[in-house]
């Protein structure tokens, strides 16, 4: 068992890394976003948001796979992608009812965070399922 969450715990790593990269290169270049009209404390925001969001439903994806049904799957699946849509439109709500100057740049980044780790998490999900035994 322990062999089998180390494994689990290897598989997230590259979606640890891109977010450890992500959040140097917003902290360490605020004055080039800031050139292209972006909040770099914005994007930093939905970098860290996103990343929690996307380890939640790594953890509920992991938890499906031990089912036997493979129904529990899919629901995670869908339940988890509506999840993560339902936290991020939240989160841009409040940011636009807070701040009556909404820096649509700094949104449109978050978007396209949201696109990289939704495809990084399918893709760890994807090679993790070819890995573990099936459930037979």
């Amino acid at each position: 068992m322990k062999n089998n969450t180390k494994a689990l715990v290897r598989a997230f790593l590259p979606i640890f890394v891109f977010f450890l990269i992500v959040s140097f290169l917003i902290i360490t270049i605020p004055s080039v976003l800031q050139e292209w009209n972006v909040d770099h404390r914005v994007l930093l925001g939905g970098n860290e948001l996103l990343f929690m969001v996307t380890a939640i439903s790594y953890w509920l994806h992991i938890r499906s796979l031990r089912s036997s049904n493979p129904h529990v799957f899919v629901r995670m699946v869908y339940g988890s992608l509506l999840v993560k849509m339902l936290v991020c439109c939240v989160a841009v709500v409040l940011y636009g009812w807070r701040n009556h100057a909404v820096n649509k740049n700094a949104i449109i980044g978050c978007f396209i965070l949201y696109i990289i780790y939704t495809f990084l998490e399918v893709r760890v999900l994807t090679q993790l399922t070819k890995k573990l035994p099936k459930n037979a």
